[in-house]
């Protein structure tokens, strides 16, 4: 009886997830803008794409980066995507910028990586 409650628990936080990738400003990798992201950043509470979500888990210090679909999520986790999302944290992590968001071509590895290090360990904007 108990598998079934956490089944029907794990499937309405895959709603809740899915639901939060759908809004407008999650449709795109937080940090290279690539369509689709597929993977959660639980440590600032963006959605990111899985070419940035290998490069995320990289950096000094390494993120923590979860599958969207394949993984399951603490309420604390989901909670805090849902008070976060790119939207804030584009506000946060890029607000000093002023030219516009400078996101790399997501083609590009070596250029997405330097972006990362420069936005998350320099902090740079």
């Amino acid at each position: 009886m108990a598998g079934v409650a956490r089944k029907r628990q794990e499937e309405k936080e895959q709603r809740v997830l899915r639901d939060l990738v759908a809004l407008p400003g999650n449709r795109r990798c937080f940090d290279c803008d690539q369509r689709g992201p597929t993977y959660a950043n639980i440590t600032v509470g963006a959605f990111v794409c899985t070419a940035c979500g290998g490069l995320l888990r990289g950096l000094n210090p390494p993120h923590r980066v979860k599958s969207i679909s394949m993984t399951t999520f603490s309420q604390q986790e989901i909670e805090f995507l849902h008070n976060h999302g790119n939207e804030i944290c584009r506000s946060i992590w890029l607000g000093l910028y002023k030219d516009g968001i400078p996101t790399p071509d997501h083609r590009d590895a070596m250029k997405v990586k330097e972006f990362l290090q420069a936005k998350y360990e320099n902090k740079r904007w």
